[in-house]
């Protein structure tokens, strides 16, 4: 298999979205046997402390081997753009361990970017999904092409209805309000790209809420 992992925040002796995080390494060719090795770690792991920390599980033909990492910060995010998300490109769809696209696109544009093609269609940031509320009230999140099937971003389209479409970078400056959609940070929102300033929607905060409230 390829190798892959898994990331989730453990706090308060839970993990939020368990099952369906290992539903997802399951999807992504991880053998029951890797699957069951993953679902031992997570038990153990919310007994562990009671500070919140993140937890990376690392799968592949050998085993699941875990890390841990302090919760990173969860303030509002100004992004940076990287003209390089591709939609046709069906790795991304696999959250693989080899991740030096996106430490590269991370160096070159001084932090977490958001991808987007050439002509300004939205894909996902090197580390979260994105969902915008537009000016009309409906939430919506970038089709499932070359990015990340994240499980906090299935989460949030059930929360919210969101429809699935081409979002244009246009289409995020004119939202109502927008987020980052990351199993380690929750609901984070998005207040600017690359410093032109977003609206900033009361209902993102409620979703926020909503994930933080999860068992």
């Amino acid at each position: 298999m390829i190798p892959v992992f898994e990331t989730v925040r453990v706090e308060d002796g839970r993990v939020r979205l368990r099952e369906r995080h290992l539903e997802r390494l399951a999807r992504a060719g991880a053998p029951p046997e890797r699957v069951a090795d993953a679902a031992a770690i997570l038990d153990e792991a919310v007994l562990l402390t009671d500070q919140p920390f993140v937890l990376r599980i690392d799968v592949d033909d050998a085993g699941a081997v875990a890390s841990t990492r302090p919760v990173p910060p969860t303030a509002p995010a100004d992004l940076p753009l990287h003209v390089s998300y591709d939609p046709a490109c069906a790795a991304r769809l696999v959250k693989a361990a080899d991740r030096a696209w996106a430490e590269a696109a991370e160096r070159e544009a001084g932090g977490e970017p958001l991808l987007v093609t050439i002509d300004g269609r939205v894909g996902e940031t090197t580390r979260a999904a994105v969902i915008a509320l537009g000016p009309d009230g409906g939430w919506r999140v970038p089709r499932l092409e070359g990015i990340l099937p994240s499980v906090t971003r299935a989460w949030a389209v059930e929360r919210t209805g969101a429809a699935e479409a081409d979002l244009a970078l246009a289409d995020l400056r004119a939202a109502a309000g927008a987020a980052l959609l990351t199993a380690a940070r929750g609901v984070v929102p998005i207040t600017a790209i690359a410093g032109e300033p977003l609206g900033r929607s009361p209902l993102v905060d409620d979703l926020a809420r909503a994930w933080e409230a999860l068992p």
